[in-house]
């Protein structure tokens, strides 16, 4: 249990790899993600002909995760009708397709993840009290980032390196700007930061300078109170941020950022939008100042 963001699956996937069934498969499933109907189909599996559609068989997450383990990412959000399901799942080792005429036995780990209150949740009738006392055989919380800023500098480590930037490493200023961050979006906000980090600092050292650069794309309504002072201090002491090879402005480097990660996206405007933090219509005005700034200078 834990806020969104905080690494539920990267420690689900760590128990699975350092147990017994590391050899085996992990299968990630997002109860939130899609609609009851789909959902059933995906987790059980189904018989050619169980509905519109269903041309032939199809094995379930269950069954794929065979001899390994699966994890109900946002259990909470899974319907009640298949949280019944799911209980005899558990109690039987058993699965049944839909449309399916006989169980199928079934070898698995389950692990489950959730940024709810499930007892809350029980007493308001939204989830079952037993499949709660069947999942709840060692519970785990994950607390928030900003309540063990200590992990910051291994999980950017291990961020840096699982990215290919094995050169990259924070400086102790930057380590310090990191700490101070309230990180509404804990670990995934932190992996974002250091990626646009690394691709500004070309995948060397990272300053202060190469952190915190929502502010300079115009994202400013994104940052808490704690995170805007830091980085509008930043800002203050350093008037031009300075890029690897040269000291440029901060718009300067802001174009650079773009065009590097564009590079890396393979234009993929959409997906270079998301690793920016802004939108895709920011991204196509910022680009088109850029084009006309560039025809200016050629005239």
């Amino acid at each position: 249990q834990g806020e969104s963001g905080t690494g539920k699956e990267l420690l689900a996937r760590y128990i699975h790899a350092h147990s017994r069934r590391g050899s085996g498969p992990f299968v990630a499933v997002n109860c939130a993600a899609l609609p009851e109907g789909l959902l059933e189909s995906e987790l059980f599996g189904h018989e050619r002909g169980a509905f519109t559609g269903a041309i032939g068989n199809k094995p379930g997450k269950f069954e794929l995760a065979h001899t390994g383990s699966i994890l109900l990412d946002e259990i909470s959000e899974m319907p009640l009708a298949l949280q019944a399901k799911l209980l005899r799942v558990l109690q039987e080792r058993e699965v049944d397709r839909v449309g399916g005429k006989k169980p199928l036995p079934i070898d698995i780990r389950v692990l489950s993840t959730t940024n709810r209150d499930l007892r809350e949740m029980i007493r308001a009738g939204t989830f079952r009290e037993d499949l709660f006392y069947r999942l709840n055989v060692v519970p785990v919380r994950l607390f928030p980032l900003r309540e063990r800023v200590d992990d910051i500098e291994p999980l950017a480590r291990s961020f840096f390196v699982k990215q290919g930037y094995p050169q990259a490493q924070l400086t102790p200023d930057a380590v310090t700007h990191l700490k101070n961050n309230s990180w509404r979006g804990n670990v995934r906000e932190l992996f974002n930061v250091l990626e646009r980090a690394a691709i500004v600092a070309d995948g060397g050292a990272i300053e202060p300078a190469h952190l915190w650069l929502e502010e300079v794309m115009g994202v400013e309504e994104h940052l808490c109170p704690e995170r805007a002072a830091v980085t509008a201090q930043a800002h203050d002491e350093i008037p031009s941020i300075a890029a690897p090879d040269a000291s440029v402005s901060v718009r300067e480097m802001e174009e650079q950022l773009i065009f590097k990660t564009l590079k890396k996206v393979n234009d993929n405007r959409t997906q270079a939008a998301k690793m920016l933090g802004i939108s895709v219509r920011t991204l196509r005005n910022k680009l088109k100042q850029y084009r006309q700034k560039e025809c200016q200078r050629e005239l």
